[in-house]
């Protein structure tokens, strides 16, 4: 999974082209960047109480080209000018194409941008970092239930074969998933719990927000890969690597224990849908009026952002907070 999707040649993610096989939110919509930025305004204004003085920064994680970083400061300039006072921006993401392309995305806009490839390179800061769909493609390893066994699934050229889980920590996660019913699929991303520290360990004050698609997992409870190719679902997840996209739901359930695990406490969780409500997605909706073809289209991509079969319930906002007493 690590090759197929960040091979620097091969790999999905170095090559894909934007919207050809799935939309991100920002990519469907520009009010979900806009009311994204109204949410971290506020967690930022936090910050800045708890913190008097101090520089924050605005950390996007997993940021791809850029789309949602630009209207996420470009919101943040225009409405928030409290907010972006002495702010700094720092973009990461590990493929270096898409690293460049955002930093001149943002540069324009009139912020101090960084950037790097990953979290562990991040400075010390306080402020916010903020990730979309950044979990669920991280690799993960595949454990499956068969003749009651729970084992893990690898690869073998291109079929799959069953073995031993092949460290302790997958030994554990086979163990709490014995229950799995037969036949059933557990994907086990240890990268995830990984990633959360070394965010955590960089953050000296302030928030994580994550949002993706998955929900709080039981320890047994299936979790299938899936992969998706023009639109439309793969019927086979080994099939020509790094021309499809392969993805796991995120286990907000695993992400919480590891945040507590690293000094981060649960602030909220709950639905993309009721996070935007709540952060005023509603005024987007005032602004569509009329019946031109352009009205009709941005309403059915705002109510994707909301929809219950859309991306509304789908898809999970997880707010951690890392506070530490001076």
């Amino acid at each position: 999974m690590e090759a197929a999707l960040y091979d620097p040649e091969r790999g999905f993610y170095p090559n894909r082209e934007k919207t050809a096989d799935f939309y991100t939110a920002p990519e469907l919509h520009p009010a979900f960047g806009a009311t994204l930025a109204d949410a971290l305004a506020a967690l930022l204004r936090r910050v800045r109480e708890d913190r008097p003085g101090e520089p924050a920064a605005l950390v996007e994680a997993g940021c791809g080209d850029g789309t949602l970083a630009a209207q996420v400061v470009s919101r943040l300039r225009a409405a928030h000018p409290d907010a972006v006072r002495g702010l700094r921006v720092i973009l990461v993401e590990r493929t270096a194409r898409d690293r460049g392309e955002a930093a001149r995305r943002v540069a324009p806009l009139g912020l101090p941008v960084e950037a790097c490839a990953g979290v562990e390179a991040l400075p010390e800061f306080c402020g916010v970092l903020y990730s979309n769909e950044l979990v669920d493609a991280l690799p993960a390893h595949l454990l499956a239930k068969s003749d009651g066994r729970v084992r893990e699934v690898l690869v073998d050229g291109t079929r799959e074969v069953l073995a031993e889980p092949s460290s302790a920590e997958l030994a554990a996660a086979a163990d709490a998933a014995r229950d799995l019913p037969e036949g059933g699929r557990r994907a086990v991303c240890l990268e995830a719990p990984r990633w959360l520290a070394a965010a955590a360990a960089r953050l000296s004050d302030g928030f994580l927000v994550t949002i993706d698609y998955g929900k709080r997992y039981a320890p047994d409870a299936p979790i299938e890969p899936r992969g998706y190719r023009a639109h439309r679902a793969a019927a086979d997840l080994l099939a020509s690597p790094g021309t499809q996209d392969l993805t796991v739901p995120a286990d907000f359930e695993a992400l919480i224990a590891a945040g507590a695990d690293c000094g981060l406490a649960l602030e909220s969780y709950g639905t993309l849908a009721r996070f935007l409500i709540d952060a005023g997605i509603e005024r987007w909706f005032a602004a569509e009026v009329g019946e031109t073809v352009a009205s009709h289209k941005n309403r059915a991509q705002l109510k994707t952002l909301l929809h219950p079969e859309g991306m509304g319930e789908a898809f999970k906002v997880l707010v951690q907070r890392k506070t530490i007493s001076r």
